[in-house]
């Protein structure tokens, strides 16, 4: 189906058993739900879109800029080819939040003293694990709530309005009128670290303490399994809604990020988030991920030979590897397990190859050309057969291919949270491991530095040197950073997470000073950008 991405395409070809493995494995889905959830673009209307996929059975959701959500009955997924409005089909990405198991080094607080901004009439938006609004770093000092919206979609899809969360703040029972929690806590302590005030002792104030909130709830778990691309393009979409209808500027943090896709900026997510940042009155935010020193990317020049090794931890039941190459290189595969049993060799000019090596199942599926990239994708996919895991320890992929022309290659495992910690390449590199959504160029993507003594920190995702765009765009404290906790505790964490509400802070006070106190009506998007690389240290 040459109008789907590669892992979608995979599973239409694999058996059931192994289909149920990766959509579990992954977090696409649970093994009992028979409904499975697709990212779309689409021509045409949205009118036109909704009847067409409920005629198959499925439901719509529009995000607007031709993008939308649809829901189908997983064995009904090839009746989407016969849509011609469909352009194209995206698999969701699972997404991992990006923290580690101040203020006054970004200069906020000279910015809050000096010029009196503290984010007053701007909505900073936060797509996380939900926040604790009964928390006093979230009030004003007559004990009212700064929370606009908070936006369950992990629970049961409810919106909660200020005028409803006050209204629990002043009840003896609050949860009995919005039931909503942060269990994870990190949705409070990114956005303590964006938004906190009120009161709390002055240290552990925000970047923007007088901002307006708004939370969608996606995920409540500590990892961020069960967290989704299409979540997120949903709690885009709220975000830039309610702002709209507040007629508050906005910006909006993301502190999740995903190994899944090329890194160029061609996925849907990606350029959907691309969109709605050049074409809205919006900052988006986004942290740069955790992968710099996790051993979960390689990629190089692509020569003639080249073998590639990693090592598998124990209990891993199934394991995606996602290969990308030069278009003009054809090449062959052959997996080598840690007994030396080969699958032979592969090529990779076939859609689909499968076997079998031990108790472990080999599935590499190449997608060749799609709509949105000339070189399109290589999915590898390792599973234990039966109730078996993967073998574990060192397996060899060599790569050959028989022409002479210059090209290269990268691969990626899934994100750390995703994996045995144990799973890693042997001989990575730190290049190219920013994390999507970070890859997209109009976005301002954080990266984290330990601001004791001025280094970038070795979990920080990097980028592509190569490409323009430079990514991450800036880097900000991200190391032992004190921010609110549920309960109304402090305690420090450490990672891009923690890094980029600092930044999202910061975009609010310049939307504060530009748009609010009508100094400059066009200081957002790009332009927040411009200055804010204009003033960091480099």
């Amino acid at each position: 189906m040459q109008k789907a991405d590669g892992l979608l395409n995979l599973l239409i070809n694999v058996p059931e058993s192994i289909r149920n493995e990766i959509i579990y494995g992954y977090g696409i889905g649970n093994v009992e739900e028979t409904n499975i959830e697709l990212i779309i673009l689409y021509s045409g209307t949205p009118e036109v879109m909704e009847e067409k996929i409920n005629a198959i059975g499925g439901t719509f959701e529009d995000l607007d800029f031709g993008y939308g959500i649809i829901t189908i009955p997983r064995g009904d997924i090839e009746k989407l080819i016969g849509i011609r409005e469909i352009n194209y089909i995206e698999l969701p990405k699972n997404l991992f939040l990006s923290f580690e198991p101040s203020n006054r080094a970004s200069c906020i607080t000279e910015v809050n003293t000096n010029y009196g901004l503290e984010g007053e009439g701007v909505l900073i938006g936060f797509i996380d694990s939900g926040i604790d609004y009964v928390n006093q770093s979230f009030r004003l000092e007559n004990g009212d709530t700064r929370i606009d919206f908070i936006y369950d979609l992990y629970e049961n899809r409810r919106i909660y309005t200020r005028e409803e969360i006050n209204a629990a703040l002043r009840s003896p029972d609050p949860y009995s009128l919005v039931p909503h929690f942060d269990r994870a806590g990190h949705g409070t302590h990114v956005a303590g670290i964006a938004c906190a005030g009120g009161n709390i002792p002055r240290r552990f104030y925000g970047v923007a303490p007088k901002s307006s909130i708004a939370m969608v709830k996606m995920t409540r778990e500590i990892g961020g399994q069960g967290a989704k691309s299409t979540q997120l393009m949903r709690g885009i979409k709220f975000l830039i809604d309610k702002a709209y209808e507040l007629n508050k500027p906005l910006v909006i943090n993301i502190s999740f990020s995903t190994n899944d896709g090329a890194h160029t900026g061609n996925s849907l997510l990606e350029q959907y988030i691309g969109i709605v940042s050049t074409v809205q009155r919006v900052n988006i935010v986004v942290a740069a991920g955790n992968e710099g020193d996790r051993a979960h990317h390689v990629g190089g020049e692509l020569v003639k030979s080249q073998e590639i090794r990693f090592n598998v931890g124990i209990d891993e039941r199934v394991l995606i590897i996602q290969l990308f190459k030069s278009f003009l290189k054809d090449i062959n595969l052959n997996l080598i397990s840690p007994s030396g049993t080969s699958s032979g060799e592969l090529r990779l000019t076939n859609a689909l190859n499968q076997g079998r090596i031990g108790n472990t199942e080999y599935f590499v599926f190449n997608t060749g050309p799609t709509p949105f990239s000339i070189d399109g994708e290589i999915i590898i996919v390792l599973s234990g057969v039966g109730e078996e895991s993967i073998a574990s320890g060192i397996w060899t992929m060599n790569m050959t291919t028989n022409e002479n022309v210059l090209g290269s290659y990268d691969m990626w495992l899934p994100i750390a949270e995703g994996l045995n910690i144990a799973t890693r390449f042997l001989g990575p590199s730190t290049a190219n491991t920013l994390g999507i959504p970070g890859t997209v160029p109009d976005v301002i993507t954080v990266g984290s530095y330990n601001f004791i003594n001025s280094t970038i920190s070795p979990f920080s995702g990097r980028g592509n040197a190569e490409l323009n765009p430079v990514k991450p765009d800036l880097v900000a404290p991200g190391e032992n950073i004190e921010s609110s906790t549920p309960g109304g505790g402090f305690e420090p964490r450490s990672g891009t997470s923690m890094a980029t509400p600092q930044v999202a802070g910061a975009c609010g006070l310049l939307m504060e000073f530009g748009i609010i106190e009508g100094n400059d009506p066009y200081l957002y998007g790009e332009r927040v950008k411009y200055f804010l690389l204009k003033g960091a240290n480099r």
